[in-house]
């Protein structure tokens, strides 16, 4: 996949760790709903917003497709930048091809 070498993981996982508070605030989202939801600890999501650690670009992944499956936080990823079109392309999704809910 071609497309994925051109993405600036580093850029995006910064970005995500420094954006993710505010999205959690703006979804009403706690970290252990994210836990649930992704796997990642709770613990390891304040360490990331306290910018103690980065994510792992499978943690991104994890938080960005999470954050795809509804329609008001699907507009945050796309306010933010977090889920690029080469990332989609990549991953072959599209805006209608989801419908599930946080």
């Amino acid at each position: 996949m071609q497309e994925l070498e051109t993405i600036d993981r580093d850029h995006l996982v910064q970005k995500l760790t420094k954006k993710l508070p505010v999205i959690r605030d703006r979804l009403g989202l706690s970290c252990e709903d994210m836990e649930r939801a992704t796997g990642i600890g709770a613990g390891r999501l304040t360490a990331f917003e306290e910018g103690r650690q980065m994510p792992r670009w499978s943690e991104y992944l994890s938080i960005v497709f999470l954050l795809w499956t509804n329609e008001s936080s699907r507009a945050v990823l796309e306010d933010t930048g977090l889920f690029p079109t080469e990332l989609k392309r990549a991953f072959s999704v599209n805006r209608n091809a989801h419908e599930a809910t946080l």
